[in-house]
């Protein structure tokens, strides 16, 4: 199976076209911005072909380079860009999309994979989300990307495409190298800071709950669609861990494995006020529709943190 993944050299399309590229039978090109400093030494190995969502002819070129039997699309701002600059983040996330799609539509591939957000739910969601609950976002970063699941549904509906849209919840665990934008996620930043400075500081008071995936599951989740289940049923899935836990509770856990893999205890953590108007509530984000499916997170969140801070020695002082 021939696959392309766009945003192949970001955080979650690294750890996925890694994963992919295990897989027997799968044959992996990734696509993406041209990177200045040329490409990452783990992704030399892999055919890259470069890109810009919001470029129609450039997408056209990638497509017309190989015959693809797939495509999964992850090319898009994260939060804090779409804050910063909600026009683009509509031309990258949403328009980006219907480029994407369009562009695979026309040369004949035939099924994409979407990763969405549970951010689509908007801060009224309520204490349990399921693929049910009224889609409501507020923010930039969760409007485009609900708009770029309506995408997927128009292809679906009307011009035969198999499309599968993933929302995912807070994702976690190691990049494929240190350079790429990943270190504000809580686990990640959690690591980054032990290798720094032997203590954690939380912004807050750590209350407030997350459910949180690591990215061994939520590629495996792709790879289990792609090759082990022809049935996407109507191809929307809430993609969690299924668990919540506190962001204090994360700390402590990142502390227990740093102190099992380098023998150190760490310092206490500091921790913040609480944050105005936080839920302290543990999250029920339900995954029941992707268990029936056939698919279950394995966790592996230890085996994930010590990777990660593996990884983060390189920014130890």
């Amino acid at each position: 199976m021939k696959i392309l993944v766009t945003g192949g050299l970001g955080y979650v399309g690294g750890r996925l076209a890694d994963r992919l590229a295990r897989r027997a039978g799968a044959a992996v090109t990734l696509t993406d911005l041209a990177p200045a400093a040329g490409l990452p030494e783990w992704a030399k190995g892999f055919a890259f072909l470069p890109a810009d969502v919001t470029d129609k002819s450039s997408l056209a070129a990638v497509f017309a380079a190989d015959k693809f039997d797939a495509v999964v699309h992850l090319a898009a701002l994260n939060d804090a860009q779409c804050a910063a600059d909600p026009e683009r983040a509509v031309a990258v996330n949403a328009g980006g999309t219907y480029n994407v799609l369009a562009a695979a539509s026309a040369a004949g591939v035939t099924r994409a994979v979407y990763f969405s957000t549970f951010h689509v739910y908007g801060p009224g969601a309520g204490e349990r989300i399921t693929e049910q609950t009224p889609a409501r976002p507020a923010h930039p970063y969760g409007f485009t990307h609900r708009a770029a699941e309506d995408y997927c549904a128009y292809f679906r509906a009307y011009r035969g495409m198999k499309t599968l849209v993933f929302r995912m919840s807070n994702s976690f665990g190691c990049p494929m190298d240190h350079g790429v934008n990943a270190w504000t996620l809580v686990f990640n930043d959690l690591c980054r800071q032990l290798q720094v400075h032997g203590f954690v500081t939380l912004k807050s008071s750590g209350e407030q709950h997350r459910d949180f995936i690591t990215l061994s599951d939520a590629t495996a989740a792709v790879e289990h669609f792609l090759f082990d289940r022809d049935d996407w049923g109507d191809g929307l899935y809430n993609l969690g861990g299924g668990g919540s836990i506190s962001i204090l509770e994360a700390a402590r856990r990142v502390e227990a494995v740093y102190e099992r893999l380098y023998d150190r205890k760490p310092g206490p953590i500091k921790v913040g006020p609480a944050a105005p108007g936080a839920s302290i509530r543990p999250v029920n984000y339900v995954i029941d529709k992707l268990k029936a499916a056939g698919f279950a997170p394995a966790g592996g969140v230890d085996a994930e943190i010590e990777r990660t801070l593996r990884l983060c020695e390189v920014f130890r002082k």
